[in-house]
């Protein structure tokens, strides 16, 4: 199998150790991380590359990546993972994308309106194939189109009216935290299983009798489906359920995939994760009944990519309430039990090259996803519980799709303070998942606590502490683009949205901390930055101002109660 070289870009989650990587690198033309200088910083490339080719002349290389040529992202990948040197990577566009730039860097971008042999629904009895890059109408005649997950839309005979339905309800296990913060609980608990994709499939003949969606709870009970076949089940019918979400053309736009290997970059996937249950138990002399019961996916059959499911599904539903109408990345999510990613836990954006999960093996079409995300899963680091983790990892995600991102990876630990741009970055990250966690802002949850490679540990952003004691806060008579603790910068978004558990709680809620991220005062920072080189809090900070989501008085709190820098100068638009 050939596979384009793709390229991973701010791959950063969990927060470890006790040091910092260097903010630049030294790499000799022709040599990966760690030729030449090494590590040594290279403040003339502002967290990149800086690399020095055979006649001695020298070049940067961006961590947000750059087009060489009309097919060539060529990045700087400096990994979060303690001693992995950074080191220049390009990844090369197929042959229908061609390299462009957005918003937060480099990325392959389709020529057209698609990708070859891509299909959705335009409407119940229209389906749209792409071929040329462009859409092309196909009348489904007197069949339906559908959607269903690895097999893309088709124009399919599915009788209605049958009178005959499967009803039940799927849960999944989990494991939880102990009361005590040491571990993880080893006694399961259970969690309704939400906005699962449901197909119910007659193996004599392959046909698709019927499908439906899992309730999250607004015209059905969570979990809950209650499907009408187009004919009477036999010990032929199974039903099969997938954590995968489709937009209202059918496309898919975040799907679970079994990872197969350990590379972050690697980014390509055979099968999708499901469960398949028989409708007709053999032996049971149930065949024909209309009440499936409760269906469980347990620990051994793989539920830790539905408890994945449940956040990120959660997530990106919470961020569409928000921000109605914007279009966020797609995103495929790699995770299998036993599998420990290179990059420990990390999200990669499109300058990565995006992400492939194979679905028609006969003509070689492919799901395409924009980014990634890829969990680890093993016994040492079973991100999969780590609801933290998994909910800050959609933190990063939730940046590169609805903001301005400061493209700026590598090495963070829990009580060391880190770049401007990586500190901000992580900060908001880590405080996206603790929101998506907690209730409300008087009902919230400001621990982070999670497990890698063998040793728990836990942040409380409500007041600067950790497991290992108290976090180093910044030096108010500093500069404002000195290095911050990314917990200290989690802190500061915490404060101004929760309304108990912080340091300086303002109670704004979601609506003024979420709609500064929008403001051009962001989206636009290159040309009103200042401090710092990239995007980072102060600009945040400013952006609160320009924006009137917060008053001065309300900054100037949160800031003074880290000993954050900010002086009160914003520049606006």
């Amino acid at each position: 199998m050939t596979m384009k070289m793709r390229t991973a870009l701010t791959l950063s989650a969990g927060m470890l150790g006790a040091s910092l990587v260097a903010p630049g690198c030294f790499v000799k033309e022709g040599e990966s991380g760690g030729g030449g200088g090494g590590t040594t910083p290279s403040t003339e490339c502002q967290a990149g590359c800086k690399v020095v080719d055979a006649d001695g002349g020298d070049y940067c290389v961006p961590v947000e990546g750059e087009c060489i040529d009309d097919k060539t992202i060529r990045s700087c990948f400096v990994s979060e993972e303690f001693e992995t040197p950074p080191e220049v990577i390009e990844a090369t566009c197929e042959d229908y994308e061609s390299c462009g730039t957005g918003i937060n860097g480099a990325e392959c971008q389709v020529n057209g309106e698609c990708y070859p042999g891509e299909t959705r629904c335009a409407d119940a009895s229209t389906l749209e194939t792409c071929e040329n890059g462009a859409w092309s109408q196909t009348a489904c005649g007197g069949e339906s189109c559908i959607s269903q997950p690895g097999l893309g839309a088709q124009c399919l005979s599915q009788a209605a009216g049958s009178g005959i339905f499967l009803a039940g309800k799927l849960e999944f296990e989990y494991l939880r935290r102990n009361s005590s913060l040491t571990d993880f609980d080893t006694t399961p608990a259970r969690e309704d299983a939400i906005d699962f994709f449901v197909t119910v499939f007659d193996l004599t003949d392959g046909e698709l009798i019927g499908m439906d969606l899992t309730g999250a709870g607004v015209n059905k009970d969570p979990g809950t489906f209650n499907i009408e076949v187009s004919r009477p089940v036999n010990d032929q019918t199974f039903i099969y359920f997938w954590p995968m979400l489709f937009d209202q053309a059918g496309q898919p736009r975040l799907a679970m995939a079994k990872a197969e290997s350990d590379d972050a970059i690697h980014q390509y996937s055979e099968e999708y994760w499901w469960w398949g249950y028989e409708v007709c138990p053999a032996g049971t002399g149930e065949c024909g009944t209309a009440d499936l019961g409760t269906l469980l996916i347990d620990i051994e059959s793989g539920s830790g990519a539905a408890n994945i499911y449940r956040w990120l599904d959660y997530g990106v539903f919470s961020f569409e309430e928000l921000f109605p109408g914007v279009q966020a990345l797609t995103a495929a999510v790699f995770w299998n039990p036993g599998i420990a990613f290179n990059c420990g836990n990390c999200f990669v954006p499109p300058a990565g090259g995006g992400s492939k999960v194979k679905y028609d093996f006969d003509n070689d079409l492919s799901d395409h996803y924009q980014s990634t995300i890829n969990i680890s899963g093993t016994g040492g680091s079973p991100t999969q519980w780590a609801k933290s983790v998994l909910n800050h990892e959609f933190g990063h995600w939730s940046m590169q799709s609805y903001t301005k991102s400061p493209g700026e990876g590598g090495v963070h630990y829990v009580d060391a303070a880190s770049l401007p741009g990586l500190s901000y970055s992580e900060g908001y990250a880590t405080f996206t998942g603790q929101r998506n966690i907690s209730n409300s802002p008087g009902d919230n949850e400001p621990i982070y606590f999670t497990k890698k490679n063998g040793t728990t540990f836990w942040v409380d952003i409500s007041d600067n502490t950790w497991s290992g004691g108290s976090l180093e806060k910044p030096n108010a008579s500093g500069p404002i683009d000195q290095d911050v603790n990314e917990n200290v910068i989690a802190s500061m978004f915490w404060s101004m949205w929760a309304s108990q558990n912080a340091e300086a709680p303002q109670g704004l809620g979601d609506g003024p901390v979420f709609e500064t991220i929008r403001h051009n005062r962001l989206l636009q920072n290159d040309q009103y930055n200042r401090g710092y080189t990239k995007v980072d809090m102060l600009d945040y900070l400013d952006a609160m101002i320009c924006g009137a989501t917060a008053t001065e008085g309300q900054v100037a709190d949160v800031a003074s109660s880290v000993s954050y820098p900010w002086d009160g100068n914003p520049t606006c638009p």
